[in-house]
């Protein structure tokens, strides 16, 4: 009989719980995320443990670092492909806000001429298709753009009040 692919693998909710525990979220915050009760996360988080004290599993940098990425993302933390004059880079929203405003301004114009001179751009307007998305890189960009575009009204306004 197939595995029913709506529901989350119980051996991902344990990990999950495990590390987002670790991470600062309690058994009531991973309890609603992971749409169960507080004591199954209780029994979850246990049964992790159990599997590490055993070694049957074994805690790695890459585990930890999938379940703060996503639990950035969780939270609103997006991450971002834009391009520099140096290239095309990858970075949190978080990180991006750290920037001052000129440094944030160059990498929006930079990723919004590339969008603007793609001569592709009208399809960005419509859903990718199914599988292969030949456009991905431009919609990521796109995305980046809107984002850094908040990112520096944000910075305008506290310089506003500022003055």
């Amino acid at each position: 009989m197939p595995k029913d692919t709506s529901e989350v693998d119980e051996e991902v909710m344990e990990e999950g719980c495990y590390h987002l525990s670790l991470l600062g979220l309690t058994r009531d915050q991973l309890a609603v995320h992971f749409e169960t009760t507080p004591e199954r996360v209780g029994s979850l988080i246990a049964s992790y443990e159990a599997k590490l004290k055993s070694g049957k599993v074994t805690p790695g940098d890459f585990d930890r670092a999938f379940w703060d990425d996503v639990k950035k993302e969780a939270e609103g933390d997006v991450k971002l492909t834009f391009l520099s004059d140096k290239g095309f880079h990858h970075a949190w929203k978080s990180e991006l806000k750290k920037l001052n405003g000129a440094a944030l301004m160059s990498i929006y114009e930079s990723s919004k001429d590339f969008v603007n001179a793609d001569p592709n751009q009208k399809f960005l307007d419509y859903p990718p298709p199914k599988g292969y998305d030949p456009l991905a890189m431009d919609r990521e960009l796109k995305k980046a753009v809107t984002v850094i575009g908040g990112l520096l009204a944000e910075k305008w306004d506290e310089e506003k009040k500022r003055a």
